[in-house]
């Protein structure tokens, strides 16, 4: 073999140096760590990146090979990528490393075999995990926001529910308490209060539509002698009793109250004089046809009603004209023998 002359030697050596520089400049560029290990698994050429994630001066990793760097439930998986690479695959999967401080790093294993030389490049994926932590964590105080605010939007539905029914309930304790205050407590049936009202409104609607309205004041005969004969129990029973029997003749429209006492009152709603006489002796009939505990022991044998009649016209224009009128019917029917009607 021929000798190198000096010269010949010198290019050779500015040519692999220039070669290694090369080489050195690629390994820095690399963004990722990346490793070349030969077939054992030894570490032959290490960039910055790579000595920087695993912590390893390079004269000490130099002494070491791959699995040194591996922790032990992850072995398996890195002999299987290992194998991989040696039948020609490229493989991509997801490990851990484990730094020289013992700190486990997740990462992305990227590797192939050339030739004699496995490339290895690791993606750290510490920041990577904890963004996704971070998402997850996000994500789970938003389901758990929203549930919260699912929960608040029920009970606020719960408590509006609520206050309908309250205010429903309120609505109804108002009827009732109106009904109450317009309801005779022993008959049941409308009282003298409302009675007044209704038929001031009637009169007053007279004036501005002008249609049929009668009056009845309806009287029952002797009833003190028939609450002094059989007791007071007794004689409320029959007052509950005779206002059921008035409600009975008079029609739907008509409004039936107790005036006081033993007396009863109608206002007759589109009913004129003949109207008024034939629904008074409806009345009169109901009573007088009915059977009332011991009522023989009355003076004309029987538990009676006596009713006047008075119908709105020019001459009777007022209520007080109108509840007079009716009274003084009624006085007539008394003084003319009971059990009858006067209008």
């Amino acid at each position: 073999m021929p000798s190198l002359s000096l010269k010949e030697i010198r290019t050779k050596v500015e040519a692999l140096e220039k070669e290694i520089r090369l080489q050195r400049s690629i390994l820095k560029v690399i963004p990722e760590p990346f490793f070349i290990l030969d077939r054992k698994g030894d570490f032959l050429k290490v960039n910055p990146k790579g000595m920087e994630i695993l912590g390893y001066p390079p004269e000490e990793l130099q002494q070491r090979v791959f699995m040194d760097v591996v922790p032990l439930e992850d072995l398996n998986r890195i002999r299987e990528g290992f194998e991989e690479m040696r039948q020609g695959n490229e493989v991509r999967f997801r490990t851990q490393i484990t730094s020289r401080l013992g700190e486990r790093i997740p990462v992305e294993f990227f590797g192939t075999l050339t030739e004699d030389a496995f490339f290895i490049i690791l993606k750290d994926l510490r920041e990577r995990i904890e963004i996704e932590e971070e998402f997850e964590r996000a994500k789970k105080e938003l389901a758990e926001k929203n549930r919260e605010r699912d929960l608040y939007a029920r009970e606020l539905q719960v408590i509006r529910d609520l206050y309908k029914e309250k205010l429903k309930e309120i609505e109804v304790m108002k009827e009732e308490a109106v009904l109450l205050s317009y309801t005779d407590d022993l008959t049941g049936i409308y009282n003298h209060r409302f009675f007044i009202e209704q038929l001031t409104l009637e009169v007053d609607r007279q004036k501005r539509y002008p249609t049929s309205l009668s009056l009845l004041m309806i009287d029952i005969d002797y009833f003190k002698n028939y609450n002094d004969t059989n007791g007071h129990l007794t004689g409320d029973q029959a007052l509950k009793a005779i206002a059921f029997l008035i409600q009975r003749g008079v029609r739907q429209t008509d409004i039936v109250a107790r005036y006081g006492g033993e007396e009863f009152s109608a206002i007759l709603i589109n009913a004129g004089r003949e109207k008024a006489l034939e629904i008074a002796e409806r009345v009169r009939s109901n009573v007088a046809d009915a059977r009332f505990p011991n009522e023989s022991a009355q003076p004309n044998k029987d538990l009676t009603v006596s009713v006047g009649v008075a119908t709105f016209s020019s001459p009777i224009s007022t209520l007080t004209d109108l509840i007079r009128e009716a009274d003084n019917a009624l006085y007539r029917a008394k003084k003319g023998g009971r059990n009858r009607i006067e209008g």
